[in-house]
């Protein structure tokens, strides 16, 4: 099959996202059934930046501006958040559309154009991050965000060779590596070598250096616009995160992610991609397949869910190259014919993440309002909805003793031997497993009580600081939407809360343990203290 037409590929790409734009904006209000505390951390973003703030330099966090920029736009514009958030996804698909029609259109026969143009639209524009759990989540969008434009310059630019325009070729992955440095710069940091590596085969000099002109004018932009203190934050902000003990991984091990059962399949199967492509002729792109490989296993492994969407990509490669002519391998095989079970294969094992993300939308529009109720207060965030049965019935895990002395001991010796202490008390252990919203909500409005609060800055010795969304309390200056460790604002915070049943117990472990530590640079005295949090209010140096 030849290539696409070029009119009739760039009315399917728009037709592709009319219709998911239809979906997410249609209904009027975003319905969040799961991954509350993800939500959360976005709201608390768009929120600060929509009001001017900038990321690294006024709070803390790993993931780049540009993963926040067009939804705090539009926040910025008057828009509620649902519909910022929604319309973020559709902006983000809109600007992609030029680049996806040029390189499907260049590269790919009419089948494989279609489907690769309508599964990078949905990357942007799904509400859900892949796998196989059918629910309405905004969790890592933007990680989708990057594996679209991962996706342009990865598998079709980078891989598939033409020499059609090496301008274009340039312009495209300049822009996808530089938004790729500034959202989830993971991604730019494990694909980049394959990038150089497949320009300079190809000796494509005209795409390297229009894609590095880029590249300046990108960081001479953001340096024009936040200073050289920005990148200064943004690296300090990456080194905190890598030296964090609170998440070491964010679901399975490296290990389990290269030869256990879930993905050992997968692994086997861009092996056998890598070695058909050789067999095939293709000796450039069979080796940028294999450097591509531990880039691929990486970013997977430091995506939560793990959800390997290279896959697809794969399935997209093996299908475009797949040669004319028959060739035997030495085993007699037809490579040809090889290289499309290595595709059906690849497509077998994404399918069910694949058919989540373009159900998604269809799912959310059809939900049904009834058990949903708002979870920012004010008139203007009315558009967004969290389901109640999750948002306030609050569930918490905590140990209890045993009554024979040996059974005790013995799950003692099995446990975390560690008691958080807070003024010489130990604390007693917990985890809070559900209905976090409803719990800062009623921290929220404890907080009320406490004479002079408002307007002061509150730093919560847990995952989240985000009581301002729910109450009179100021956002932290240098505070960490997600808590990673280290200080992150807690010096210039008003209050510190030490919630008696935290999201994540290591999180209070550290900053107990950096309390301790700072015992003679920060006085703090408790002032409240109720079944949910302790309060101390720090006193003036």
């Amino acid at each position: 099959m030849g290539r696409p037409s070029a009119g009739g590929y760039l009315a399917f790409l728009i037709f592709v996202l009319i219709v998911q734009a239809a979906l997410l904006l249609g209904k009027g209000v975003l319905l969040i059934d799961q991954h509350e505390g993800d939500a959360l951390h976005l709201l608390q973003i768009i929120l600060r930046m929509g009001a001017g703030e900038w990321p690294h330099l006024d709070f803390t966090t790993p993931i780049g501006i540009l993963a926040f920029a067009p939804i705090s736009w539009l926040v910025s514009l008057g828009i509620g958040v649902g519909h910022a958030i929604t319309g973020g996804m559709v902006l983000v698909a809109l600007i992609m559309v030029p680049a996806i029609w040029w390189v499907g259109y260049s590269r790919l026969s009419t089948a494989s154009a279609l489907l690769f143009g309508a599964f990078v639209i949905i990357l942007c524009t799904a509400l859900v991050y892949g796998g196989k759990d059918e629910v309405s989540s905004i969790s890592m969008y933007y990680n989708r965000w990057a594996w679209a434009a991962a996706s342009l310059l990865v598998i079709l630019i980078m891989v598939l060779p033409t020499r059609e325009n090496d301008t274009a070729d340039g312009l495209v992955v300049g822009l996808a590596l530089s938004f790729l440095a500034l959202s989830k710069i993971t991604f730019f940091v494990a694909f980049m070598p394959a990038v150089l590596l497949a320009l300079i085969l190809r000796a494509k000099w005209r795409s390297l250096t229009v894609a590095f002109l880029v590249g300046a004018v990108a960081v001479a932009v953001m340096t024009a616009l936040g200073g050289v203190d920005y990148w200064l934050a943004y690296i300090g902000d990456l080194r905190l995160v890598s030296a964090s003990g609170i998440r070491p991984q964010p679901s399975a091990t490296l290990a389990v992610l290269l030869i256990g059962p879930t993905f050992l399949t997968a692994n086997l199967v861009l092996i056998a991609a890598v070695v058909l492509l050789r067999q095939a002729g293709h000796g450039v792109e069979g080796i940028l397949l294999l450097v591509l490989a531990p880039a691929f296993v990486y970013v997977t492994y430091q995506n939560w869910g793990n959800d390997p969407k290279w896959l697809f990509l794969v399935m997209i490669l093996m299908l475009a190259l797949r040669p004319d002519r028959r060739i035997n391998n030495g085993f007699g095989w037809n490579v040809g014919r090889a290289m499309g079970v290595v595709a059906a294969v690849s497509g077998a094992l994404i399918l069910p993440s694949v058919f989540n993300l373009t159900f998604a939308d269809i799912r959310h529009a059809r939900l049904s309002r009834q058990g949903f109720f708002q979870v920012l207060p004010g008139h203007k965030n009315s558009d967004i909805a969290m389901k109640a049965s999750r948002m306030y019935a609050p569930a918490r895990r905590e140990a209890f003793p045993l009554s024979d002395p040996k059974l005790a001991a013995l799950v003692a010796k099995s446990t975390d031997r560690n008691t958080d202490v807070l003024f010489g008390q130990p604390l007693n252990k917990c985890r809070l497993a559900m209905g976090l919203v409803g719990v800062l909500h009623q921290m929220a409005r404890d907080l009320e009580t406490v004479d002079g609060i408002k307007g002061k800055t509150v730093f919560t010795a847990d995952t989240f600081s985000n009581l301002w969304l729910f109450g009179s309390t100021a956002p932290l200056k240098g505070g960490a939407p997600w808590y990673y460790g280290g200080n992150a604002g807690m010096d210039r915070a008003d209050y510190v809360l030490v919630p008696l049943c935290p999201v994540t117990p290591r999180a209070r472990s550290l900053v107990l343990q950096e309390i301790r530590q700072r015992a003679g640079q920060i006085n703090l005295r408790e002032v409240m203290r109720n079944d949910l949090f302790i309060l101390l209010r720090r006193l003036p140096d």
